[in-house]
């Protein structure tokens, strides 16, 4: 409620052609509001806080007709992972699990064709950043 009311007057101010601050309960006693000029400005002089997006990747792995396999891919070094997920090459292999593991991503999938059907492929995909 309290970060509601702080959000709610801030707009007010910048409306009515205020100075907006910006100040959560996060901030230490101590600490002064920022204004979002400043913010912009900082933001203009140094950049975004990481580095680009890359998507990454990683082999194809084969999944026999009725069971379940784990497809990984890493981020190269000096980068990490800020999302991912999966592809598979058919329709009747679905992802059960999709999650970040160490500096790379995970995907699961289970083929759902009946015994004696064709085997399917998935692949794990994730999206590297450099952090600042």
């Amino acid at each position: 409620m309290k970060r509601t009311m702080i959000l709610a007057m801030a707009a007010v101010a910048a409306l009515t052609g205020g100075v907006v601050t910006t100040a959560t309960a996060e901030n230490a006693p101590g600490d002064k509001p920022t204004a979002a000029a400043d913010k912009a400005r900082e933001f203009a002089e140094d950049g975004p806080e990481v580095g680009g997006f890359d998507p990454v990747e990683g082999p194809a792995v084969t999944v026999a007709p009725q069971g379940n396999g784990r497809a990984f891919v890493s981020c190269p070094a000096g980068r990490v992972p800020s999302g991912g997920g999966g592809k598979t090459n058919a329709f009747r292999i679905f992802f059960t699990d999709s999650f970040q593991e160490g500096s790379g991503w995970v995907v699961r999938g289970t083929n759902t064709n009946p015994v004696g059907g064709a085997s399917e492929t998935i692949r794990a995909v994730v999206t590297c950043t450099t952090p600042r």
